[in-house]
């Protein structure tokens, strides 16, 4: 996860305080009452599309497609003044709770998400489907640890890995492995999720790239790259790539795509993430959440606007004696609205 490793001395970042980071207004804990709370936010998420005869098969209106992209930090573990520590992980109705309110408030046509439990009952992407609905298809590709395990720990349900959420009907999926085989050190695993859906031109696309100064980086993003470019057709491709906007391994994507950098602030980037430096005693910020669009046969694109959700990323500090966590994830949702569809 994110927050576990150093980011590297190329990935053209830095740290700042407290006070140079997103200005949030305090918001309370998420409860854990979801059905009821889920279906009124399902509903809200769908409410501007009741009047189209066919839901599931509709391409996005008004010419622009809506994605968000969250690594919610579903899975780690740890306890509160800790590294590993992460908010409300125990608590996954909570987590689809607040994923279905982000894309009702942000009026996504799609979200892609990381870190998150999915291919079981109970798991957040089994919650996910049954909080949104018949109009929504959802995917989940589940990826492996160090040690080859997969299993969502701590009681929770599933696979860790990606998912995406469209509203439409997905009409075709492939998940390829973005690691390279070689060199080989140990047993983790990192899916491409890709989906199609009826009528929409765009396709969509998740991925983890690794943390840290991991030596396949390079590889895995080139991967990545090759395998959106083989679709032949425009593709988003959104995620967590654990690199600041510009990082020299993510070179093959800003050759090949157009990355959403134009945020609502208009500053250049806005900080997707937050963890605290329990040896320094310091908040640090980073930009790692990206979308970008691959266009083909002179396909535009366009990004008409991009955002950073700052009010779902927890900015405490990780002490045992902090206040209730400020958000539901280390990282904030990206959304984007991308002209055509």
């Amino acid at each position: 996860m994110t927050t576990r490793t150093a980011m590297p001395s190329g990935s053209d970042g830095g740290d700042c305080s407290l006070s140079d980071g997103p200005r949030r207004s305090a918001r309370r804990a998420p409860g854990t009452a979801l059905v009821a709370t889920v279906a009124l936010l399902a509903a809200a998420v769908l409410s501007s599309h009741d009047s189209e005869p066919s839901p599931a098969t509709q391409a996005p209106p008004s010419g622009q497609l809506r994605v968000l992209t969250w690594n919610i930090c579903g899975e780690a573990g740890g306890r509160r003044g800790t590294t590993g520590y992460c908010p409300y992980r125990n608590d996954p109705a909570a987590k689809v709770q607040e994923i279905v309110k982000a894309m009702a408030e942000h009026q996504a046509d799609a979200v892609a998400l990381q870190e998150i439990c999915g291919g079981a009952p109970g798991s957040h992407a089994s919650m996910l489907t049954t909080a949104l609905g018949p109009r929504w298809s959802v995917r989940a590709a589940a990826g492996s640890r160090p040690d080859g395990t997969s299993a969502c720990r701590g009681g929770l349900k599933g696979r860790l890995g990606v998912a995406v959420a469209v509203r439409g009907k997905i009409t075709s999926s492939t998940t390829s492995e973005s690691l390279p085989a070689s060199p080989r050190t140990n047993k983790d695993s990192k899916p491409l999720l890709c989906v199609t859906v009826a009528k929409w031109s765009y396709g969509l696309c998740t991925i983890h790239i690794l943390p840290g100064a991991d030596p396949r980086v390079p590889s895995q993003v080139r991967q990545v790259a090759g395998d959106v470019l083989k679709t032949g057709r425009p593709v988003v491709l959104a995620g967590d790539f654990n690199r600041n906007s510009r990082a020299a391994e993510l070179a093959p994507l800003d050759r090949d795509f157009t990355e959403c950098r134009r945020w609502g602030d208009g500053t250049p980037a806005a900080p997707t993430f937050h963890r605290w430096d329990i040896s320094t005693g310091r908040h640090v910020f980073h930009t790692l959440d990206h979308v970008y669009v691959h266009t083909a046969g002179g396909f535009p694109a366009r990004f008409a606007s991009c955002g950073v959700d700052h009010e779902r990323m927890d900015t405490t500090r990780n002490t045992t004696d902090a206040p209730p966590p400020s958000g539901q994830s280390d990282h904030a949702p990206v959304h984007v609205v991308v002209r055509g569809r």
